[in-house]
């Protein structure tokens, strides 16, 4: 009888610890797999075969120079009341974190079942970040074509066509939904695909084209699909959203953006690149509220630079049909009211919660107030049986947190691992031109928490390869304890911004310093040198020193 057996480890002290005990513990007769997903845990999982011997595990451990303990040994599917059940773990989703959850799952020795009813791979794949990134990433390519930052370097007016472009990304996504997510079936035996609409029902049961299909545990996946504010005449004037504005088959000649968070910015820019003429509506003080002010500030400026026109503090009062081709659009800035004539509406007001449907009030699964699903630390519903990850769960809706909580919840439910997730380091990226990236605490977010800090503004101007570039657009601030240095927030707006913050991320999850950013070794003209610059900003002026000096 194969089991899952959980381990509480003391002594290891690096990812390099875990990885020889996992080694020696592979070489012992009975042991099918052992997984070691964090040293910082202090579990290990182990996957038994009946002629596992308890005492040889515990007795290589310790001469590892560490302290083993069993915590917990759970059948996988063997018991008569088990071996009764359909599936170990039933997941109703088909995206990032049911895939990560399935394969966390079979790892495991687990059997899973994936139930979804609409196209396999989600929101990310499908109609989320990779035929959006696509799209920003022709649309710098065309631009940076027609005005080139070099000398003798002449324009170059080159022709669009949007079919063409269109037809180029609906491969690349077929490709990527083929190798990431499809294909993933054939390599894990242990995981199969029902197609269908699930409803949960009590005894651990999923109802799916009216047949029952029972499970050990049930994991929620569902995601999350683009929320509509209730603004007069926009349903009937009709309008676009994330999701299909990134399938339109012409180009617009003028479009209103709702909304100026990430998705609006992000879209709004991309398509006034195109030549279409872009209104970004914003019901808050600033576009990109979430951010620093300096680099809401500085964003504000770039964006009307490329005749971007932005409304703050304004409310659209509402939207009716003109003719044909044509909206308009009625907006309360203060005391002024503005009408808005355009061809397209774009609404980006956030994202809600799949959980309509699903019966979550028959087997005892609580609703936050957005429609969310409600978890405890472990991703466990107020339905001991049930997890939810992902969006759903109205956790930060990215698709790699997505990812990493599914497979944190398949873990939990299969061997009751018990891990929480931190998301003090939690990176987040705007796909603009220059791009947003941050982690950790803003400068407000620190002193509401009642930390003495102090910040450093840095231009990117200052940054050699940003000089090189010829693209000296942005800033970097860092937020830093007075009294330790340590680091507890990094806010960049720069070019490739997105690819460059993960060392604040390091930074902030070990706890490092100011100066140990300053220690440590970056490559001249890169932009990974603007975090040691800026870092070096605390307490020196870089403008007088050379070039790598610190």
């Amino acid at each position: 009888m194969k089991s899952n057996v959980l381990l509480q480890i003391e002594g290891m002290k690096c990812e390099d610890c875990a990885t020889h005990l996992k080694r020696a513990l592979q070489k012992l007769q009975g042991i099918e797999r052992v997984l070691i997903t964090d040293w910082r845990s202090k579990r290990a999982s182990l996957v038994t075969t009946q002629q596992w011997n308890e005492q040889e595990v515990l007795q290589t451990i310790e001469a590892l120079g560490y302290q083993g303990t069993v915590i917990e040994r759970m059948p996988i599917g063997m018991d008569s009341e088990e071996r009764s059940k359909d599936y170990d773990l039933l997941i109703v989703g088909g995206g990032s974190a049911a895939f990560a959850a399935a394969i966390k799952a079979s790892e495991l020795g687990a059997k899973v079942g994936i139930v979804e009813s609409g196209v396999i791979g989600g929101t990310c794949v499908n109609v989320g970040c990779v035929p959006s990134k696509f799209l920003i990433r022709a649309a710098e390519v065309y631009t940076m074509a027609r005005n080139p930052r070099f000398a003798g370097l002449g324009s170059c007016n080159m022709p669009l066509d949007w079919a063409e472009l269109i037809d180029q990304k609906e491969k690349l996504v077929s490709l990527l939904r083929m190798q990431k997510y499809i294909h993933l079936l054939d390599v894990y035996p242990n995981i199969s695909l029902i197609e269908g609409k699930a409803r949960l029902r009590a005894g651990i049961q999923l109802i799916v084209n009216n047949k029952t299909y029972t499970s050990r545990k049930i994991l929620l996946a569902t995601g999350s699909s683009p929320s509509i504010p209730p603004i007069p005449g926009l349903k009937e004037t009709g309008f676009l959203d994330s999701t299909t504005a990134l399938s339109v088959k012409t180009l617009p000649s003028s479009l209103a953006v709702i909304g100026g968070g990430a998705i609006g910015l992000e879209l709004g820019q991309m398509f006034a690149r195109f030549g279409v003429r872009v209104h970004i509506i914003e019901a808050l003080p600033s576009i990109a509220m979430s951010e620093e002010p300096e680099i809401r500030e500085q964003l504000s400026l770039y964006l009307k630079e490329e005749r971007i026109e932005l409304f703050t503090n304004s409310q659209v009062r509402y939207v009716e049909k003109t003719g044909e081709n044509g909206c308009f659009i009625s907006i309360q800035n203060g005391e002024k009211e503005i009408g808005l004539r355009v061809e397209k509406i774009l609404v980006t007001t956030g994202r809600s919660p799949n959980t309509a449907e699903l019966g979550l009030e028959e087997v005892g699964v609580k609703k936050g107030s957005r429609g969310e699903i409600l978890v405890d630390s472990f991703l466990r519903t107020t339905n001991p049986d049930i997890y939810a990850a992902g969006d759903c769960a109205g956790l930060p809706q990215f698709v790699y947190v997505s990812a990493f909580t599914g497979g944190i919840a398949a873990e939990n439910a299969i061997n009751g691992a018990k891990r929480s997730i931190d998301f003090s380091s939690l990176p987040r990226v705007t796909f603009t031109d220059p791009q947003i990236a941050s982690v950790g605490l803003t400068e407000a977010q620190a002193k509401k928490e009642g930390l003495n800090v102090i910040t450093s503004i840095f231009p990117v101007k200052e940054v050699p390869k940003a000089i090189i570039s010829l693209d000296t657009r942005g800033l970097i601030k860092l937020v830093s304890e007075t009294n330790t240095g340590k680091l507890v927030g990094a806010h960049v707006l720069a070019a490739a911004a997105g690819d460059f913050i993960q060392e604040a991320v390091l930074a902030i999850r070990h706890g490092l310093t100011i100066q140990d950013i300053v220690d440590a070794f970056h490559p001249y003209l890169t932009m990974s040198e603007a975090i040691k610059l800026a870092a070096l900003s605390f307490k020196k002026d870089v403008g007088h020193l050379s070039c790598c000096a610190s």
